[in-house]
């Protein structure tokens, strides 16, 4: 099976970190975001991976250059003016005109079994199948096995129980109902499906973390400290690379109190300084005598 890895958005509730990087690449325990998502799609058997690049597309493309493409066949799809989750997709549909696919955010910081949603689907008989986490502000609303409201755009009146992941699998009648223009995939293709009755759904209720803002950013690396020795081999075994929360070039002074924090690569930080639940990022610097008290340094 194939999958759509989308990294192409500007991340721009995640500014002012997104002003230097694209999203897919911010630090989550010093290991870039887009590495969690790479590692379920390996796990799962993906080999081919397509991926929409835009917001300093440059980057995302060295970064999987440095790395041989993590052992993947990975085909980018530029996008000179960014087309959306919903265009950027109908951009690539020539990938996938005759199997399903995994359609995948590149910042998904979850633990998902994504063969189990792949075998969900296939014993669905939907034409689509979204991964969705219980919540009490949720947006996706459900009947039986279907979804039958997403972001109130029909008209079924059950309540939204449950909020979308970023994860799913989608067969090509997908296609059906997108624009080739810039376009939103939940309100073309996602409300297409489901008004058609053809919009599944799997509930995932594993730990599903969310980096869209600064905070909610550092409450994933703070969360995340927790993470066990299993699921970072894992992490490690498809990637190369390791969560850890202090890298091994940060320099901390003797003299420093650092407690439930991350430290990125190069980061200094000088003697009596104090950092707390807070995030550090590569080559930030503290004083001497300086504090950081639940936030991001950079």
């Amino acid at each position: 099976m194939k999958a759509f890895l989308l990294a192409a958005g500007f991340g721009e509730r995640l500014k002012p970190l997104t002003d230097c990087i694209p999203k897919p690449l911010a630090p989550v325990l010093n290991v870039p975001a887009v590495c969690y998502p790479l590692t379920l799609l390996k796990e799962a058997g993906v080999s081919e991976i397509i991926c929409n690049l835009h917001y300093r597309g440059d980057r995302i493309l060295e970064f999987f250059k440095l790395h041989d493409n993590f052992g993947l066949r990975v085909e980018f799809s530029i996008e000179e003016s960014i087309l959306g989750t919903g265009g950027g997709l109908m951009h690539c549909r020539r990938f996938f005109q005759d199997e399903p696919f995994l359609y995948l955010n590149s910042d998904i910081i979850a633990d998902m079994d994504l063969t189990a949603l792949i075998t969900w689907y296939r014993g669905s008989n939907m034409s689509g199948v979204l991964a969705v986490a219980p919540s009490s502000r949720g947006s996706i609303a459900v009947s039986g096995d279907r979804i039958v409201n997403i972001r109130s755009l029909l008209t079924a009146a059950e309540k939204p129980l449950f909020d979308f992941t970023g994860a799913a699998i989608l067969s090509p009648d997908i296609f059906a109902h997108l624009d080739e223009n810039f376009s939103d995939i939940v309100e073309t293709g996602f409300r297409g499906l489901a008004d058609r009755g053809r919009l599944g759904y799997y509930i995932y209720t594993g730990a599903w973390e969310d980096i869209g803002t600064i905070e909610s950013f550092r409450l994933t690396n703070i969360n995340l400290l927790a993470m066990d020795y299993a699921r970072r081999q894992r992490i490690y075994k498809a990637t190369g690379l390791c969560p850890e929360a202090v890298a091994d070039t940060a320099a901390i002074a003797d003299g420093a109190r650092v407690n439930r924090s991350v430290i990125g690569e190069g980061c200094v930080i000088g003697d009596a300084a104090v950092i707390d639940e807070s995030v550090v990022l590569p080559g930030a610097h503290v004083a001497n005598g300086e504090s950081a008290i639940r936030t991001v340094v950079s």
